[in-house]
């Protein structure tokens, strides 16, 4: 019995390993990383804002999937600001209730398909109803609007390291990885044979 838990835990730590050392995952965690670093950054320099919200955007915007990272952090953007401006309008309109958060989800969950960005609606749904509670207890849709602004510059930051990243590291034919400058390198300094 001993011997069969063994043998499992070092084929799962292997597994493990295994998964750890592939390309795919060690981007996504350096983008993680560094994206983190830098919002973590910005929300230290500037404690008066609400910044946070960078912070948690700019993780929610990277995807461990490569071919569709820039599709979230676009698609993430626009859920944050429908989320924050539906909210922002309710708000405006009557004082939050059940009856008008409702209201905010129902049109939150149509405009979303319209727009077409039904794999980030959850995040819209979030930002209707943290901001209509949160308005609700502060009184102020200054605050709403800073949080929207916050998250954008999350999501901008996730976008710019996801570009950075596709630029330096080229997938080939094969999914392979290899940085990109070595591609560029060797297709421009061979010369066609005449």
């Amino acid at each position: 019995m001993r011997h069969v838990f063994c043998s499992s835990l070092l084929y799962f730590i292997m597994c493990l390993m295994k998964k750890l050392l592939e390309t795919q995952f060690l981007v996504y965690l350096a983008k993680c990383i560094i994206g983190l670093m830098i919002t973590y950054t910005i929300y230290v320099l500037y404690p008066q804002h609400q910044f946070f919200w960078s912070v948690i955007s700019v993780l929610l915007a990277f995807s461990p999937d490569d071919k569709d990272a820039k599709k979230v952090a676009y698609d993430r953007m626009k859920a944050n600001v429908l989320g924050s401006t539906i909210g922002m309008i309710i708000f405006v309109i009557h004082v939050p209730s059940l009856l008008f958060m409702c209201l905010g989800v129902l049109m939150t969950i149509v405009i979303a398909t319209i727009l077409n960005i039904q794999s980030t609606t959850r995040s819209a749904l979030a930002a209707v109803i943290i901001v209509l509670l949160y308005e609700k207890e502060n009184a102020s849709y200054h605050m709403a609007l800073e949080r929207m602004f916050c998250v954008i510059v999350g999501c901008l930051i996730a976008l710019l390291l996801t570009l950075l990243f596709d630029f330096i590291i080229y997938k080939d034919k094969r999914k392979r990885y290899i940085r990109k400058a070595k591609v560029i390198k060797i297709h421009y300094t061979h010369k066609p044979k005449s």
